[in-house]
Parts: structure tokens; sequence; C-alpha cells
């Protein structure tokens, strides 16, 4: 298989999902809550490796990452200064407890991004370890800021696993209410 730039166009070997897809697949069925990853006779395309704008299957087709796929796109798979610079935290400190004891690194994050945000007056953040916290964490903070019980949201959209996330989104899942403030 030849080496992938990152600006590949799509090359499909085999139809997908090609056959090792199909029997991942079976076994996640047989061993993740059927809530989780849809799955269907021919969905998902399970991929191994990206570079770039490519991903790559497990059955070796070739395609171009058009979905932005929880902020990928922003510096593209296995972006070489991303990869060394987690590389380098790993090799100093994996895991802080930074909402219990806090790094420097988190101080210096924190105001980095207070700083480039927009507005007058001071800003606050809230650092999250997932698209679903950070959705859940902006549903609160929009209920406190405006005292208002309900957000509004589009047929389609996907915002995560957690209550909040799934109440406002539109998943193969049932909504859930939460404290009487989201309905089906």
């Amino acid at each position: 298989m030849k080496e992938l730039t990152g600006k590949d166009l799509a090359h499909i070997v085999v139809e997908p999902p090609g056959p090792r897809s199909r029997e991942l697949a079976k076994r996640l069925r047989e061993v993740e809550c059927r809530d989780v990853t849809y799955v269907s006779d021919d969905f998902p395309v399970f991929f191994e490796r990206g570079t770039g704008a490519n991903l790559v299957d497990v059955d070796g087709n070739v395609y171009v990452d058009l979905s932005g796929a929880f902020g990928v796109a922003a510096a593209g798979h296995s972006n070489p200064r991303i990869v060394e610079a987690l590389a380098h935290q790993a090799g100093r400190l994996l895991h802080g407890m930074g909402d219990v004891h806090p790094t420097e690194g988190k101080v210096q994050l924190a105001e980095a991004l207070c700083e480039v945000t927009p507005g007058k007056g001071p800003k606050r953040v809230i650092l999250a370890s997932s698209g679903a916290e950070a959705v859940e964490s902006a549903i609160k903070t929009a209920a406190i800021a405006t005292g208002k019980p309900g957000v509004i949201s589009f047929t389609g959209a996907y915002h995560g696993l957690t209550d909040p996330g799934l109440a406002v989104g539109h998943q193969h899942l049932p909504k859930l209410r939460i404290a009487g403030h989201f309905t089906q």
C-alpha cells in the first residue's frame, strides 16, 4: 500500500463496507450496547488510520474526510505538530487531575482562550474532555444566563450521548426528559 500524503483522492478497492468492516461490526454488536454505535447492513465503515484529509478503512479503501469529525478537520489527521506535542506532554505528565490538581498549562490555556474570545468584560472557560461535556456545559450556561427553560435544536443534530445532548440531538436513541425542560 502506498504511503498517503494526506491530499490524496479517494480510492475504493472494495465496496464499502468491506468484509473486514462487516466482521468488526458483527463483533462490536456482540460486546457494545446497541444504543451507542449505529450498525446496519451497509454501515459503518471502520477506519484504521488517517493522514491530513485522508482516511483509510480496514479494507484498504481511501477516503477524503469531508466530515470534520469531532474537530479533526481543523488540523488534519495525524498532524505531525499535534502528534509531537501530545508525545511531549505524555512524557511529562499524562494526567494531572486538572479539576483537583491543576497544572500551569491549564492556567496558560484558559488565559489564552479568554484572550482570543471576542467581547468585552470578564471571560471564563470550561475545559471539557468531550464534545458531549461541552454541549452539556453550554446548555447549562445558557439556562443560567437567560433564565429560559429550553433550547432550539435542528433535525439531524448530534450533540453526544449525555442526557442533555440526547435531549437536543436527533439520534436513533430515545430522547430523555431532563428536569422537565426538554421533551421528545
